[in-house]
């Protein structure tokens, strides 16, 4: 049987720093939990890239998600993404994780060297001991630089502990297979711009980063969705196009932190490398969120 309470809209939780970027600011990240609640997302994902995880030392990535099931637990499921750049760091954030009351753990495939198969596996049976909290895997070909096939993946889903997959493809003839092949794991689609497209391949929900400033249009995707209203859920999700086709122009997380601010949240900026985004882009930004979101978001 599915878990039930690891379906549904998860937001890919941004992380909130102090206005100097050296810490964290948990009042913010607090604030943003509490408006995602608000607006009925099902769950968060922490620490993932929409997090900045490879910015934050091991430290932080921990005072995060102590924050979020402080402010979340008993409302929304948490997902503790732990990915990092080693195994050994990987299995202690996986074992806080379950220490400090996370529903789930998900995990990249391992970053930057070229890994073989059997080490991705290895590394994901390695989580799986270091914790008995439900497991997902996280494929995103895109950013790890590892294309895994089919058979690869059918072989990660078989590994005793792991629940599901974040599939962040386009393959979605691979994902319906994959969700018909292992009926009791769970799937999420992990690309904003096709919520709608993994849904109908057989996703149970979606993870994303636009979901911390639309959560609303995407729980909408989802409710139309499952009442079968197909046509009406393609609306919404041009709609929702239109907002991500400005955010990936203007930089993703730089982007999505400023639609928080327009829309109310003052969320600060992203940590180094990132730029702030120029005054000129932030103009234009307001400019489409006025269009596309509308003057009640400006205010809220």
């Amino acid at each position: 049987m599915k878990p039930e309470f690891l379906k549904g809209i998860m937001p890919a939780l941004l992380t909130g720093f102090t206005d100097d970027l050296s810490a964290l600011d948990t009042d913010r990240i607090r604030a943003l939990v509490r408006r995602l609640i608000k607006a009925g997302v099902h769950g968060v994902y922490v620490g993932g890239s929409s997090g900045e995880m490879l910015l934050l030392s091991i430290e932080e990535r921990k005072q995060l998600l102590e924050t979020v099931v402080e402010e979340a637990k008993g409302k929304i499921t948490v997902i503790a993404h732990i990915g990092a750049t080693g195994t050994r760091e990987t299995c202690e954030l996986a074992a806080h994780a379950e220490k400090v009351g996370a529903d789930a753990l998900s995990s990249v495939t391992p970053l930057y060297f070229a890994y073989s198969f059997a080490d991705v596996k290895q590394y994901y049976i390695d989580i799986t001991k270091a914790s008995s909290l439900p497991v997902i895997i996280y494929n995103i070909p895109a950013r790890t630089g590892m294309t895994l096939n089919f058979d690869q993946l059918h072989e990660l889903l078989m590994i005793p502990g792991v629940a599901g997959m974040k599939f962040t493809a386009s393959d979605f003839f691979q994902l319906e297979r994959l969700v018909t092949l292992h009926p009791d794991h769970i799937f999420y689609n992990g690309s904003d711009e096709m919520l709608l497209s993994g849904l109908s391949a057989g996703a149970d929900g979606g993870i994303g980063t636009t979901y911390n400033f639309q959560p609303d249009r995407m729980l909408e995707i989802y409710r139309l969705y499952h009442e079968g209203k197909t046509k009406e859920a393609l609306e919404v999700q041009r709609k929702a196009n239109e907002i991500i086709a400005a955010v990936l122009k203007y930089g993703v997380m730089p982007a999505c932190k400023e639609l928080l601010k327009i829309g109310g949240l003052d969320y600060g900026t992203c940590r180094k490398p990132f730029r702030p985004l120029s005054e000129e882009f932030k103009a234009m930004l307001a400019e489409d969120a006025k269009a596309n979101l509308g003057e009640d978001f400006m205010i809220r």
